[in-house]
């Protein structure tokens, strides 16, 4: 579903439903209309996996946990910002076209802040990939780490090779030249790194955060 210029993601589970990501703080509302089109309560959500931290992905995760007791699957390196309601200024814009847009972008929207999220005991949090997690959960897939864009940033590939990246591959602004490169980034090499990790491990349509999908074999450089 879009909600805003993200795009979220349910994925069947044993006794409910996985969403990957969350939009922007002011978006809960219109997510509860949406997946209630779908015939879904959102008492059926009872995983949120973050792909990374940042506002666009996690901003109205605490209030979707408040009401639904859903269990948290992130990153380490997610759960301080996380905790902090903020996203880290770590990035760099991948080229000069976006740093101009998103100079611009900034005028309207400075605070990068969403409600704070503190990981709980029930919550589950990963170091690095995990392959049995989701099949433990009646998901037939994996969770790769695939930093780049930020170092909390994880993907997930099912077993029939659809992918769903957060935003370490995009394909959006295309005015920007950026390809299907992240807007902003930690390492552009990390980015590349982890797009071959993608395509090793078996992914076949890339379902981005931000944008349409599109076939993975685009990322081959």
């Amino acid at each position: 579903m879009r909600l805003g210029f993200t795009w979220c993601y349910l994925l069947k589970c044993t006794d409910g439903y996985l969403l990957i990501d969350t939009s922007y703080p002011n978006y809960f509302p219109k997510f509860q209309k949406s997946i209630a089109k779908l015939g879904i309560d959102v008492s059926e959500i009872k995983y949120l996996l973050l792909t990374h931290h940042h506002d666009d992905h996690a901003g109205f995760a605490a209030e979707l946990v408040n009401k639904t007791g859903c269990r948290v699957i992130a990153h380490h390196d997610a759960i301080a910002p996380l905790k902090q309601g903020e996203s880290e200024d770590t990035m760099q814009p991948v080229n000069r076209r976006v740093k101009f847009i998103f100079s611009l972008f900034q005028l309207f929207h400075q605070q990068f802040r969403f409600s704070p999220l503190i990981i709980g005991e029930n919550d589950i949090i990963l170091t690095g990939d995990d392959l049995d997690l989701l099949k433990s959960i009646g998901i037939n897939g994996k969770i790769l780490h695939t930093p780049g864009h930020s170092q909390d940033s994880i993907s997930v590939i099912l077993s029939d090779g659809n992918a769903f990246v957060g935003d370490v591959a995009m394909n959006f602004l295309h005015l920007t030249g950026i390809g299907h490169r992240p807007i902003y980034v930690e390492d552009i090499n990390i980015v590349y790194e982890s797009w071959q990790r993608l395509i090793e491990q078996g992914a076949k349509v890339i379902y981005p955060s931000h944008g349409k999908p599109f076939y993975a074999r685009e990322l081959v450089r």
